[in-house]
């Protein structure tokens, strides 16, 4: 299998590169399985650990003498091997079209979760929603059995039926439904008003940029004004398609990434992109994430973010930076290997952190409430008191004058600062010392110093430091507009 991306190095040029969550780990095969030219596949594995794998291994762990024994060897859960039977089921997870009743699931805190239903789908139209949690298939309980298999269980031949026994909150609900060939919208759109699209993002699969492409056309033609894109619980795809995605409405450096024989390298937008869709900010854009937010999906929204195309709204994405190649195996089966590392544009660590969004809203309702509000307010351009207020600042916090009219000093715009960051959800706390107050963003330590009327951060991991002018006025700091744009990325 080739992947479409030719500009890549190394094994990133040779073999298909997966950014996916979903199906991340799965269950060794029996040792019956391995008998079949086990040790001539056992060697052809470990070959490509010694030659791909993103992680040094021991050399005490070779020669390797069983499947099971990649427990050891393999660091990541990303990485193993897969039969025949698993590949064709892990495939299936990024094809276009399946036999089954249209839900996704995924594993949450050992509670198997519906987290997205398919449009016109058996499921839809039996009223699963989204929070269900998934108790027993055809009457036998699933609670302990692999996501892998539960998702066996559901699929099947098209016309045959699957009972479903779910919870919902308190309520246990049994479904019948009829399976179909289910064809899965990679993205599809609604309208939210005022000419703003709510453009959800379900996966990175095969042909998502191109339908992005034909549904932007669309929205264009109807008189599109402004884009929310949901990348809520999207658990990624491939990575060609992010990146051809990403270049539609960035230009410039979409994410940086790394083998293990290499430094950084940046990945810049594709040239038949290169921004169409947002050059000179025709349409301004925010993004909902959460923490079902995966891999492919975090590539997109990092490049948007680090590139101020876009506003993010949400809670802290997965945190999956790394990228898989599955490799097929002479001797049988295939091997699903953690082949390369990636950070976003800025350079910020998304394996094991995820992508930070400039509006930290816990609740799903009020994301949306809070996107829509951020784009009115860019499409309108009305005086900033108002955001604050529409926001739901209290009046307490009013009296404390977190949402003062802004300052002009010196022909540039001041905000309240601390306005600012309850409004993205954060706080500012007083440091260890007397008038100095600090603040976290982007996992960055952020030291206010009243006395001074001084910001100070460091860069590029502590190498550096950076410093910002503030104004205190009537009890308030205010700082720059431009600081907010440029080093939090926040515009208003």
């Amino acid at each position: 299998m080739i992947c479409k991306i030719t500009r890549f190095y190394g094994i990133l040029a040779r073999v298909l590169i997966l950014v996916l969550v979903l199906a991340a780990s799965l269950p060794f095969p029996a040792p019956a399985v391995l008998a079949q030219d086990g040790r001539e596949l056992l060697q052809e594995i470990e070959e490509h650990i010694k030659n791909y794998y993103l992680y040094p291994v021991e050399e005490e762990h070779f020669p390797l003498k069983s499947l099971e024994g990649l427990r050891r060897v393999l660091k990541d859960p990303y990485s193993g091997y897969l039969s025949e039977e698993q590949y064709r089921l892990f495939e299936g997870t990024l094809s276009r079209f399946l036999y089954g009743v249209g839900i996704y699931l995924e594993m949450r805190d050992s509670s198997i979760t519906v987290v997205n239903v398919v449009p016109d789908s058996p499921a839809r139209r039996a009223g699963i929603e989204s929070g269900d949690l998934l108790i027993a298939v055809d009457g036998s309980p699933v609670t302990h059995l692999p996501l892998e298999e539960v998702v066996a269980l559901i699929q099947g031949e098209e016309g045959k039926k699957v009972t479903l026994t779910l919870r919902r909150r308190e309520t246990l609900l049994t479904v019948t439904l009829v399976r179909e060939k289910i064809r899965l919208p990679a993205v599809d759109y609604t309208w939210a008003g005022d000419g703003i699209a709510l453009v959800h993002i379900y996966n990175f699969g095969e042909g998502a940029a191109g339908d992005m492409e034909l549904i932007m056309e669309e929205l264009e033609r109807e008189g599109l004004r402004g884009l929310i894109f949901d990348l809520r619980a999207n658990q990624g795809g491939y990575l060609n398609e992010a990146l051809e995605m990403a270049s539609l409405f960035s230009d410039g450096t979409l994410l940086l990434v790394r083998d293990r024989d290499t430094s950084w390298q940046a990945i810049h937008a594709w040239e038949k992109g290169g921004g169409s869709y947002q050059s000179g900010g025709l349409y301004p854009a925010v993004v909902l994430i959460d923490g079902g937010t995966a891999s492919a999906a975090e590539i997109f929204s990092a490049a948007l973010k680090d590139n101020w195309k876009a506003l993010l709204v949400g809670e802290a994405s997965f945190g999956k930076g790394t990228m898989q190649s599955v490799l097929p195996l002479e001797h049988g089966g295939y091997l699903k290997l953690t082949v390369a590392e990636f950070a976003s544009p800025g350079g910020n660590t998304i394996e094991g952190s995820g992508v930070e969004p400039h509006f930290l809203v816990p609740s799903g309702k009020e994301q949306l409430q809070t996107a829509l509000l951020l784009l009115r307010y860019k499409l309108e351009q009305g005086p900033a008191e108002n955001i604050f207020e529409e926001a739901g600042l209290t009046r307490a916090q009013e009296l404390e004058g977190l949402s003062r009219v802004p300052l002009e000093i010196g022909g540039e715009r001041y905000l309240p600062l601390r306005a600012v960051l309850l409004l993205t959800g954060r706080t500012i706390q007083p440091g260890a010392e007397p008038g100095i107050y600090i603040f976290f963003w982007e996992n960055r330590l952020y030291r206010l110093d009243i006395q001074r009327e001084i910001l100070t951060w460091s860069r590029e991991g502590g190498k550096s430091s950076a410093f910002q002018k503030v104004a205190i006025n009537g009890g308030v700091t205010y700082v720059p507009q431009s600081f907010l744009e440029k080093e939090l990325g926040l515009s208003f």
